[in-house]
């Protein structure tokens, strides 16, 4: 069996540098990092993790707590966060929670007792106590308690660029679907500047608001048949790019043109405004950076480095 010292020997290094490359641990030259790599590759070397984090007191794992991966958003974004957590040698263990307080506890605990290096929480009970959570935690677009980062796109430049697609398109009455208020989120945000804008200029504003936890796109769609077979009297319509997608399919099979007779217009950027006939504008978050930061700043909690903040936003784009 390979061993550390067969590693160091065929690299041409010591078993100290060795180990210190593999835990992550010290400065290691480009140089030397790659005669380590190439020796691991020939060699076949496999580490023995137990003993690794037996050894440094770490394992490696980060947890990702979602409500729905089949969400675009979610499902996207856990693509990203994933690629970048693997490139700075963590495993991701991906917890669905499908919008269950239940589930999300027992996830959480679940975690803690595997002793995950950190966790990226990207969904949001009311009744659980996240500040009590004794680990590095990074909330993904969602407000858990005042201690924690929160990583986000910057909503409202998002809810700003919205606002003016709408009024340089000479709307006169907008309904934009929102999530539920319940559950306060830094992307409740675009919908209160994006309200603001429009009102500014003299443009009524309607607010529906979904339920809480909402995310199955046939629900959608019961949502947007409810809302064009009652008394619809809107000239636009700005929501989240699968509830505009679903929006945009009932409009069309009742006649109505889009844009013509209702402009419609997204946010997210997700690969569901590309696929769409008449093609969706919409807000576009840059979904790598995101997951980069979002990485980036659990890195530093799971490092016991400072933060700058607790607070943390990336541009958005408008697609």
């Amino acid at each position: 069996m390979t061993t550390l010292s067969d590693v160091a020997r065929v690299a041409g290094v010591s078993k100290n540098t060795v180990s210190r490359y593999l835990n992550n641990r010290g400065y290691i030259s480009d140089k030397t990092a790659k005669a380590i790599d190439n020796a691991i590759d020939v060699l076949n070397y496999k580490p023995n993790q137990l003993a690794r984090s037996l050894h440094s007191q770490r394992t490696n794992l980060v947890g990702l707590v979602v409500p729905d991966i089949a969400h675009p958003f979610f499902s996207t974004v856990t693509s990203f966060i994933e690629d970048e957590l693997d490139r700075r040698g963590y495993r991701m263990i991906l917890c669905n929670t499908l919008h269950s307080s239940d589930k999300e506890k027992n996830y959480i605990d679940m975690l803690i007792s595997n002793k995950v290096d950190g966790i990226i929480i990207g969904s949001h009970s009311v009744d659980i106590n996240y500040s009590r959570i004794n680990a590095p935690i990074v909330a993904l677009d969602r407000y858990l308690a005042p201690t924690i980062p929160v990583v986000s796109s910057d909503h409202i430049q998002g809810g700003l660029i919205a606002s003016q697609a709408f009024i340089q398109k000479g709307v006169h009455r907008v309904l934009q679907i929102s999530a539920s208020s319940k559950v306060k989120t830094p992307s409740s945000l675009r919908h209160e500047v994006f309200a603001k804008e429009l009102r500014i200029h003299g443009i009524d504003v309607v607010t529906k608001e979904l339920a809480p936890n909402q995310f199955e796109f046939s629900t959608y769609i019961k949502t947007a048949n409810e809302i064009l077979d009652s008394d619809f009297n809107f000239d636009g319509v700005f929501s989240g790019d699968s509830v505009a997608v679903a929006i945009q399919r009932s409009a069309l099979l009742r006649g109505i043109r889009v844009p013509e007779d209702l402009f419609i217009f997204g946010y997210d950027g997700t690969f569901l405004s590309e696929a769409v006939y008449p093609s969706m504008p919409t807000i576009g978050q840059q979904f790598d950076k995101l997951s980069r930061l979002t990485v980036e700043v659990l890195c530093k909690l799971m490092n016991k480095e400072p933060l700058t903040d607790l607070a943390y936003t990336i541009p958005v784009l408008k697609v």
